[in-house]
């Protein structure tokens, strides 16, 4: 496709997708800004599916949010929008990646696999978050298993794993269809668990004594997710 074509084709996408994603209320007003460039970039270095993807990502973030909204609400964990710390936070190391790939440090599929791992586990960390917490179980903190509060950083149940388990799935099922590629799924799956218990364990040595916040953690989750698929399709 000639350059100014595709600039004018992924602009107008871009702009559909700014307006709708502002009139469902899944970002604030400097999320989406931040959104669109990051969208931009993507599709212009690569092409719609890739975009697809971690649109997928958000919308399915945004819909899990929603879920037991009133439980939520009472524990003081609702979130009505995300803003730009998470979107930075959850998108910015598969942008990374996309530019890794366009300035050539990545080939094609290392910078995909990649980009889906990223993806997955921040699918998988937000299903386990917004659905975890809902759990009736007592949670136990992931580094010596003793029960913790709910809402405590690094405390895992059970219901929550397998939340998160489920959204690594959705993701890199998405994925192996996409690109006809079902490596794609597995690697995705397992690169996404691998970035969520990252989230889990830095969240129990870091986050709880307030040496990182929750958008560094969120961003070693994908980081993690990401390495994790690069690693895993160069082994197999």
């Amino acid at each position: 496709m000639d350059i100014y074509i595709k600039f004018i084709y992924s602009l107008i996408i871009v702009l559909i997708l700014a307006y709708a994603i502002k009139r469902k209320g899944y970002l604030d007003n400097t999320g989406v800004l931040v959104s669109s460039i990051m969208a931009f970039i993507i599709i212009m270095g690569t092409d719609l599916k890739w975009l697809l993807l971690i649109v997928s990502f958000l919308i399915l973030g945004s819909l899990v949010s929603r879920v037991g909204y009133s439980k939520k609400k009472s524990m003081g964990l609702y979130e009505s929008k995300r803003s730009i710390k998470n979107v930075l936070a959850n998108g910015v190391v598969a942008v990374l990646i996309v530019i890794l790939y366009l300035i050539g440090i990545l080939d094609y599929n290392m910078a995909l696999f990649g980009y889906v791992g990223a993806i997955s586990a921040a699918t998988s960390d937000t299903f386990s978050s917004e659905l975890g917490i809902l759990s009736n179980e007592t949670p136990r903190l992931i580094t010596n298993f003793k029960k913790v509060e709910k809402g405590v950083d690094g405390g895992i149940t059970f219901y929550g794993t397998v939340a998160g388990v489920l959204g690594g799935f959705l993701i890199s099922f998405m994925a192996g269809l996409l690109f006809n590629d079902y490596n794609l799924l597995w690697i995705g799956i397992l690169s996404g668990i691998l970035g969520n218990f990252s989230d889990s364990f830095v969240g129990a040595l870091f986050e709880r004594r307030n040496i990182l916040n929750n958008e560094h953690v969120n961003f070693i989750c994908t980081l993690v997710g990401g390495l994790s698929a690069m690693i895993l399709y160069r082994l197999f």
